[in-house]
Parts: C-alpha cells; structure tokens; sequence
C-alpha cells in the first residue's frame, strides 16, 4: 500500500478488504448526493442524518464523519501553524503557492525574533525576568548609592542552545509535515475509523463516537496548555519593570511594543510546540486504537487470520513512522522542556547557586514548572500506552486457543499460525530510539520522587 514516494496508497484496498470480510453491512444511514464518488482521499457523499453510534454505517459515511469532525480541522490547525500548504500545489497558481510559503517563512521570522526578544529582555522559559542591581560608584570606588538593573546569566547555555533546539525542531517539523508529504496522518485516521466502524453483525456500535471523544480530549488539553502558558507570560511581565537590551533609552511606544511582540512570539513558540507534541500524543492513540480494533475483530470473527497478520504488516510501517520519523520532533521539544522544567525546579528550592536574588511569584512559578511537566510526561505516557496495546497483542494467539466454541470452524493449522506469529511480534513505541513502557516511566517517577526526599531529609531543600 505504499507508493512511489514512500508515503501510504488510499484507503481502497482496506476498503476492499473489509468488504470482503463483512458482507452483512447494513445498509447508509445517509442521505447521499447524486454523484458520489471515492478518488483517492477525496469524499463527495450528502450529508449524515444519523448518529454513527446507533445505525451502520457506510464506508463513505465514516470517511465522511472522519474528515468533517477531527481531520479536517485538525489539518487546519496544522495550517496555521505553518506546518501543512496554505494551498495545494498540484492545483494552484505560482501566485498562492509564494503566498503559501510566505506563512510559513513568516512563523519561522516570529520564531525567530521571539529568541531574541527574550534574551533582550532577560526572559527565561523556566523562571521568568532575570535581573540584578549593580552598584554603580559616585565619588570613590567605595561609595555606592545608585544601582543599575542588568541581566545575567550564561548567555549560551540559557538562551542560544535551547533556542537552536527549539528552532531545530519546527524546522524537523516543517519538513515533515509540509515537504515530505506524506499523509501519514489523514491514512492513519482513516484507517482506524474505518475499523472502529465494524461490531457483532446485529449489534450497534459507538466506537466511532468514542475515539472521536478522544482524539479530541488531547486537541483541548493542547489549547487549555497554551491557554496557561499565556497567562503565566503574562502574569510575569506584570511583575516589575521590563528592561530590553541595547534598547534602554528608546521611548515608552518602543518598550510596549517589544512587550506586546514578546507575548506573541512566545504565544507562537508554545503554540507550534504543542502542535507537534499533540500529533505525536494523537498518533500514538490511533495506533493503540489500531491494534484493538484489529485483535477484537480477529476474536470475533470477523477477519481472516491472513488478512489479519497483513494488517498488522501495515502497522509496522505506521509505528515505523511514528518512532523514526515523528518522534525525534518530539524528542528535540522534550530535551528543550526537560531542560526548562529541572532548572526552574531547582531554582525554586533554592539550590541556584547564583540567582538568589529573584523572587518566585507565588502560584505564577508553580504553574510554570507545572506546564512543562505535563509537556514532558505527555508524549512518554502515550508511548507507554502504545507500548503496553502492542503487548497485549502478542497474547492474541493464546486467546484464540482458549475460545473453541467460536473459533471451532477454524483450522488448527491458522490457529498455530497466528499463536507463532503473534508471540514473535515486536511491536514498541519509542522515543530517543529506545523503548518506552509503563514500568520504565514509573520507575523514573519512583526514583525521582526518592530523590527529592533524600534532599529534604539531609537539609538541602530548606
């Protein structure tokens, strides 16, 4: 199902093959248009006029539901963020194709200024505003009676290696998702609700519903994470005057403007992150959803062992993608993020061997260091998910075995094929090119939280 440039064909041949295996599909629950027709990934069918959680469901209406609930604005989403055309190229002029491009050059110029905006000001990501008074000398070099508020820190370690990490990981993306196009996404989407589609014969089925809910719980965690993040940005620029290198005797007009393009640089700093993060979280459970949908049809019945193990042959590549190709974006944010959240824990029991003298604002820093936990725990507990569906797929043989009644027409020859076959899966999501599973995120959540005991016991976090 792969064509030429690597990506993956159409539905068509699931398709195909789902309907060899259900030949009892109800008939469409939808008012279709006087031409329908299924190209390639295109869909031109009426509109719905029941729920997909009480009725069957064409094939035509679940693409439909597919695209008009999660990926089509899921894909605008990614537009915005300059990660997809504004436009397709094969069908549009010279004109909307520069202008296509000229938003994503745009996204990476805000980008950009955004670092240098927040060295300016002294901003980091972990603590906020970093400033300390100097005193300046008056007569003598032994009075001192005026200071002067300047910043510190080091310069390469604080802001330019994250933000080259930071930056390095849109322009990943960018390539990804824009120039490689692959559709890895929509395919996956597809395919999934396509499975999700098919129960018991006689029986309805919300499994559509469901996953629908799902896909977009993490799409609102992302918006209600920006959402904090700009308001903790914003509560720290309220703190205090704001000082912008080489910019300290400009008007007051200068100063709220670099203000009001430092809220939105950042705003697209975190904006773009969360994307990613979330596709990455999104295709995670696609896959999850994947491998079970595909082992309780395999229980019931409803699919041929051979067709079966083809399937799971066209996981590989999906979970392929995932971990060579999505997943180093999400590691280069994680290391940027990891980085963020240990310095400004640190820094808020105290154990910042130079920055004494900045103040945590009381609930403001907390959320912080909050946001950025969450942003690094999200992608590694997704992968412990896929992780665990992707074990629980190897045992599926040993649960053929033990249903004979259903299984009583199948021929033991299949039945030992798919038992060898599946208990010599190796099937893990992975992140950093190693294997992610619940055991190992929760032993360094152990260790982490035995750490910060031992510290408090022998005096270091007073």
């Amino acid at each position: 199902m792969q064509n030429e440039n690597g990506s993956y064909g159409s539905t068509s041949d699931l398709l195909d093959s789902h309907a060899l295996d259900n030949d009892k599909i109800c008939a469409s629950t939808m008012a279709r248009s006087s031409r329908p027709s299924l190209e390639g990934n295109s869909v031109d069918i009426g509109e719905i006029t029941e729920s997909p959680d009480t009725e069957y469901m064409s094939t035509s209406a679940i693409l439909h539901y597919c695209k008009s609930k999660i990926l089509v604005p899921y894909l605008k989403l990614l537009t915005i963020m300059g990660l997809r055309p504004v436009v397709d190229v094969s069908n549009s002029s010279k004109f909307a194709i520069c202008l296509s491009h000229f938003h994503s050059a745009q996204v990476a110029v805000f980008m950009f200024l955004g670092y240098i905006l927040q060295y300016m000001a002294c901003f980091r990501r972990d603590r906020g505003f970093c400033y300390k008074l100097v005193p300046l000398a008056l007569s003598s070099t032994l009075e001192y009676e005026t200071y002067k508020q300047v910043c510190y820190g080091n310069v390469t370690l604080t802001y330019i290696g994250p933000s080259i990490l930071h930056f390095t990981g849109f322009s990943y993306a960018l390539y990804l998702f824009r120039i490689s196009d692959n559709e890895q996404l929509q395919n996956l989407m597809e395919r999934v609700f396509l499975l999700s589609s098919y129960a018991p014969q006689g029986l309805p089925t919300s499994k559509p519903k469901r996953l629908l809910r799902m896909l977009w719980f993490f799409i609102i965690l992302s918006v209600l994470w920006m959402c904090l993040s700009l308001c903790s940005v914003n509560m720290m620029m309220a703190k205090g005057s704001i000082m912008f290198r080489w910019m300290e005797s400009s008007s007051n007009d200068v100063h709220m403007t670099l203000r009001i393009l430092l809220i939105i640089c950042t705003l697209i700093h975190d904006m773009v992150q969360a994307t990613i993060i979330t596709s990455y979280c999104l295709q995670a459970q696609l896959l999850q959803a994947h491998l079970m949908f595909l082992k309780e049809r395999l229980l019931n019945r409803t699919m041929s062992p051979l067709h079966w193990m083809r399937e799971i042959s066209e996981f590989r590549k999906l979970l392929k993608y995932l971990n060579d190709d999505l997943a180093p974006a999400v590691c280069l944010f994680t290391v940027v993020n990891v980085s963020w959240a240990a310095s400004g824990a640190l820094w808020l029991l105290g154990l910042d061997r130079v920055d004494t003298d900045t103040e945590p604002l009381p609930g403001v820093s907390l959320l912080n260091q909050a946001l950025w936990a969450f942003a690094v725990a999200a992608p590694f507990v997704q992968a412990a998910r896929l992780s665990q569906e992707c074990c629980n797929t190897q045992s599926v043989g040993h649960e053929l075995c033990v249903r004979p009644f259903l299984h009583q027409d199948t021929s033991q020859e299949e039945i030992i094929t798919i038992l060898m076959y599946a208990s010599n899966l190796k099937l893990q999501a992975e992140l950093f090119y190693c294997p992610i599973a619940g055991r190992y995120v929760f032993f360094l959540i152990t260790v982490s939280v035995i750490t910060i005991f031992s510290l408090g016991m022998c005096h270091y976090l007073q």
